[in-house]
């Protein structure tokens, strides 16, 4: 399946209510068969695998309505536990969701897991890189795993690092801060 050119079907239909409706459906497995219309033309719906990756992408950018060239999910999800000023202690809320991604055997595990976190990416406006998130489905292995758990992990050490650095640089500033403070208070 060619994802540009399925996400670019997609942005030209996307004032299509209906279809958009029919999309975000296939999100549940009771109606999935909603968006099969949509999605047959670009896949092969008697292939479970492709199938349920094909469905899950299109019912992202129904949820999103849009895509953008971005990061991979281990951020995306970083991102939405840190926010709301929640910053480094919000990855905690988040890490046993985080670690069902990692512990999926297939795509169409990660899949099921995918509705929630596409309709808190759209609430708190978080945005997805639909093509890096199919390509990370069709060739889910550990290789992809680990990408998104050091997207996910690794930043808060990064985080945390510059923390420290600006701890230093910003005790120094206090120093003279409070040195001058009370020099004008003599």
């Amino acid at each position: 399946m060619d994802i540009e050119r399925f996400l670019d079907h997609l942005k030209q239909h996307a004032g299509d209510r209906g279809m958009m409706a029919d999309l975000r459906h296939g999100l549940s497995a009771a109606t999935e068969h909603r968006a099969w219309p949509h999605v047959a033309p670009w896949c092969d719906l008697r292939n479970d695998r492709q199938r349920q990756i094909a469905v899950t992408v299109a019912a992202g950018f129904a949820i999103l309505g849009h895509t953008v060239a971005g990061d991979t999910l281990g951020s995306v999800l970083r991102t939405l536990a840190t926010g709301d000023g929640r910053g480094l202690d919000g990855l905690a809320s988040f890490d046993g969701r985080f670690r069902r991604f990692l512990s999926c055997a297939t795509a169409e595990e990660v899949c099921d897991h995918l509705p929630g976190v596409l309709r808190a990416a759209e609430r708190k406006g978080v945005p997805i890189d639909l093509a890096r998130l199919f390509k990370d489905l069709t060739f889910w292995n550990d290789r992809v795993k680990v990408g998104w758990a050091q997207d996910y992990w690794g930043a808060v050490a990064e985080d945390a690092g510059e923390d420290e650095v600006d701890g230093e640089d910003n005790a120094g500033e206090d120093e003279d801060a409070d040195g001058a403070a009370e020099e004008d208070g003599e």
